[in-house]
């Protein structure tokens, strides 16, 4: 019967929430609060602690403890706000409230006390750890507390760039170690004001759970407005460091590192621009076919070339827009919540990227239409991912060379046969394509 009544609780909670049409910000703040429902440190963290900290064998033994401790305080912490909430449950099964409002206060009051408890936990458990620590352990301290909260909170980001992590990108790109000590001191400086610029963005995030509930109450989200504002300027932030210092290590770096880091770092960050486009794809599959003449290849090498080059100036237009765009969406979403519950209608805001996003792929088009003249039309289907660029009036042609192709032939002006190997995929250890990610266009072969 307890599940029953808090579940029953629950929705009865959500419908109420739904009804206040809360801001994009108040409904962040109430994701924050409900990811603190579970614990923020977990026994598996231990091997973390353990090895930043450099911990000796009695250390971990101590440590396991306060992490047995603190997993065993939560579960009592949560069992009591449970039951808690069960009570409130089984009281308004008794006594139906009269609106939406009486509904939420027992329920939001019982949260507030939790997230406030919880918080001392976490908090202890990290005092905890920082009182078994030696003096060359407590020099540690700093760095790993902020290479914990960082791991932590990295997937908190919602512009494109906010999330990325250059420690995993410098760890990603395999550097030598004498890149590694290169770039170590500029990480130290990312990682201090990456901290500090997630702590500021997270506290907007977290807020004031009493106060947030109160406004919720009194249906107040005044302060909504200049709080989502905050929240954007915050999140710029955070995304402006990861950038500016992707720029400041890539040019500590060797050439060739750099690229590797930069590329990999605006993957990671802007992957929608960044990801391999299917022309990119395709033409770099061709070019790593071995069994065309010499001739061919290299005028599949010159293609690849030329395309690079005019997809890296798009990309990187797409990146400025992105840079821009992203931000004015988030606070015209938290205005939008604010006009439709004045009862307007928000003006929709145009996406400024749409129409270049559309110009690179007719641009992939393009390329790939030259790539299917150079090539037979048996060459061109033996490539993976072919039939979807062969135009539906020529697909009933197509030459029955490949499985699963129909009947009937196709004629490609300047196409040259070639002796066709159906089953090779290629040369592995043709050079890959690393190019078309960074900012500046490379020349083509």
């Amino acid at each position: 019967m307890t599940k029953l009544t808090l579940k029953t609780l629950f929705f009865a909670s959500i419908a109420a929430f739904s009804s206040f049409s809360l801001s994009s910000t108040a409904n962040a703040q109430m994701e924050y609060m409900a990811e603190a429902m579970q614990p923020a440190y977990l026994s598996r963290d231990l091997v973390v602690f353990a090895e930043g900290l450099n911990l000796d064998d009695t250390q971990e033994v101590i440590a396991e403890a306060m992490f047995d401790a603190y997993e065993d305080e939560f579960e009592m912490g949560w069992a009591t706000t449970q039951e808690r909430l069960n009570r409130v449950a089984e009281e308004m099964r008794d006594k139906p409230p009269a609106n939406s409002l009486d509904t939420l206060e027992p329920v939001l009051n019982t949260l507030g006390d939790w997230l406030v408890e919880k918080r001392q936990l976490d908090q202890g458990l990290l005092e905890n750890i920082q009182a078994i620590l030696v003096r060359d352990q407590r020099a540690l301290w700093p760095a790993f507390a902020q290479r914990l909260y960082r791991e932590k909170h990295m997937n908190r980001g919602r512009l494109s760039g906010e999330s990325v992590d250059l420690f995993l990108i410098a760890r990603d790109c395999d550097l030598s170690p004498v890149a590694e000590s290169t770039i170590s001191d500029t990480l130290d400086e990312y990682a201090v004001a990456l901290d500090i610029a997630m702590r500021t963005r997270d506290a907007i995030l977290r807020g004031n759970p009493k106060k947030l509930f109160d406004n919720i109450l009194s249906g107040n989200d005044k302060r909504d407005s200049s709080l989502g504002g905050d929240l954007v300027k915050a999140r710029i932030e955070v995304r402006d460091l990861s950038d500016r210092y992707t720029e400041i290590i890539a040019s500590e770096l060797a050439p060739v590192d750099s690229e590797n880091f930069r590329n990999r770092s605006l993957k990671r960050g802007y992957t929608r621009i960044y990801r391999r486009t299917p022309a990119q794809r395709i033409i770099r599959q061709a070019a790593e076919n071995p069994t065309y003449s010499p001739e061919i290849s290299a005028q599949i090498y010159a293609l690849e070339g030329s395309y690079i080059q005019e997809l890296a100036t798009i990309n990187f237009k797409l990146l400025d827009l992105t840079r821009k765009y992203e931000p004015e969406l988030q606070l015209h979403r938290e205005q939008a919540g604010q006009v439709r519950k004045s009862g307007g209608t928000p003006q929709k805001l145009n996406d400024p990227t749409r129409d270049i996003f559309k110009k690179r792929e007719v641009l992939g088009k393009e390329y790939i239409e030259m790539l299917r003249a150079l090539l037979s039309a048996e060459q061109f289907l033996e490539l993976d991912g072919s039939r979807r660029w062969i135009p539906r009036d020529e697909q009933l042609s197509l030459p029955n060379t490949a499985p699963g192709v129909g009947p009937g032939g196709l004629s490609l002006q300047g196409g040259i046969p070639a002796a066709i190997s159906p089953k090779d995929k290629g040369d592995k250890n043709s050079k890959p394509d690393n190019s078309g990610f960074g900012n500046k266009g490379k020349p083509g072969s």
